[in-house]
């Protein structure tokens, strides 16, 4: 309705803790926001392998106060990235941001009309007729898929060849991805794809009988999402927030209340687990990252970057390869210094790589500066 009025203002929805606000300019979506911070642009294009970090905090420096958008169109520009690379990961934000919430059962919405909310979210361009086209369709889908893939952090393994069969050419890059450790989501990252398509080729290859899936360890889930509030709770004290701590603590038994969980924290340590939680393991996992996101998304408002990538930089560190593994596929924490970059499945540039990525985007930026001089 909002759209074929071509109403401009903001829509709200909310269920339980989890929230969107979407920001429409004459019909269209033109800004989405939500309680857990949402991946921008550049963000995407780090995660699937386009840019690295450093590379876009040069870029972004040699352009002070340009808008996202031209910086995007700079890069494409200069060959440094193609349309194909910004419409693969404008598909991923628009996931993320916009078609989750066709997969909403229950929720409290309401529309302030001339209201425009254009900070803490990111930028998204799509018409209203495609998104109801598109987003009816993935949940048509998601329907079917369900079944064999509940959940984006369903892990799978690949099973033995007992006959000879060969994987169709168009699932091949999710099958060689199938390792037993990465879940829907991590997959969907490292083939550069989305969710949604990931889950759509593991839903082929489990009905070809090609893998199947293993239900995320409640005991490993249960004990990293322990560890990791307490880690908060005991850096917040540290950093000399001890008030912060103890509301932090109130929102986190709240948080399990309203969401019928059995975890509780006193004077900073968990007192009672899920173990025994009537949740499965999956859905602990989907509400933990509910509550990480909301939580993260906080401490950046909050604090400096050091002292938010602090609160379990420690946890990290020190935790077994296993809990680190975890880390990185859930995304409890947002990790976005260059120390981290592994959390998106590479390791850190060696001194000569990154000097090169420099000179690459100075070389750019430079011919773009004798151009525009009409040198």
């Amino acid at each position: 309705m909002i759209s074929f009025s071509g109403k401009t203002g903001t829509l709200t929805l909310v269920q339980g803790w989890n929230s969107r606000t979407i920001t429409f300019d004459q019909g269209r979506i033109c800004y989405v926001a939500a309680g857990a911070r949402l991946p921008g642009m550049f963000d995407l294009l780090i995660r699937v392998g386009h840019l690295q970090r450093f590379q876009v905090d040069m870029f972004r420096q040699r352009r002070p106060g340009k808008a996202e958008a031209d910086l995007l169109e700079e890069l494409v520009r200069r060959k440094l990235l193609s349309p194909t690379d910004l419409d693969r990961c404008n598909e991923l934000l628009l996931e993320t941001a916009v078609y989750t919430l066709f997969l909403w059962r229950n929720c409290n919405f309401a529309f302030r009309a001339g209201e425009v909310v254009s900070e803490g979210g990111v930028p998204v361009t799509i018409d209203g007729n495609h998104l109801i086209i598109e987003g009816t369709r993935r949940v048509d889908e998601w329907i079917q898929i369900s079944p064999v893939v509940p959940s984006i952090f369903m892990i799978f393994r690949q099973r033995p060849a007992l006959v000879e069969r060969s994987v169709p050419v168009q699932h091949l890059p999710v099958f060689d991805l199938v390792d037993s450790l990465r879940d829907v989501g991590s997959i969907a990252r490292e083939a550069g794809i989305s969710q949604f398509d990931a889950a759509k080729s593991l839903y082929a290859l489990v009905r070809s009988r090609h893998v199947e899936a293993i239900p995320p360890n409640r005991r490993r889930v249960c004990e990293l999402f322990n560890l990791a509030v307490e880690s908060i709770y005991m850096k917040l004290v540290l950093f000399d927030f001890s008030r912060d701590a103890l509301l932090f603590e109130n929102q986190l038994n709240r948080f399990a209340t309203e969401n019928k969980l059995k975890v509780r924290m006193a004077a900073g340590k968990i007192i009672r687990g899920d173990i025994e939680s009537r949740h499965g393991p999956t859905e602990l996992v989907d509400l933990y990252k509910l509550f990480f996101g909301i939580q993260n998304n906080k401490f950046s408002k909050l604090y400096e970057p050091a002292i938010a990538i602090g609160l379990m930089e420690g946890l990290y560190l020190n935790a077994d390869p296993e809990i680190q593994q975890m880390m990185r596929m859930y995304e409890f924490i947002e990790i976005e210094s260059l120390e981290f970059l592994d959390m998106f499945g590479r390791r850190r540039p060696t001194k000569q790589k990154e000097a090169d990525g420099i000179a690459e985007i100075e070389s750019a930026a430079i011919e773009l500066d004798l151009a525009s001089a009409g040198v």
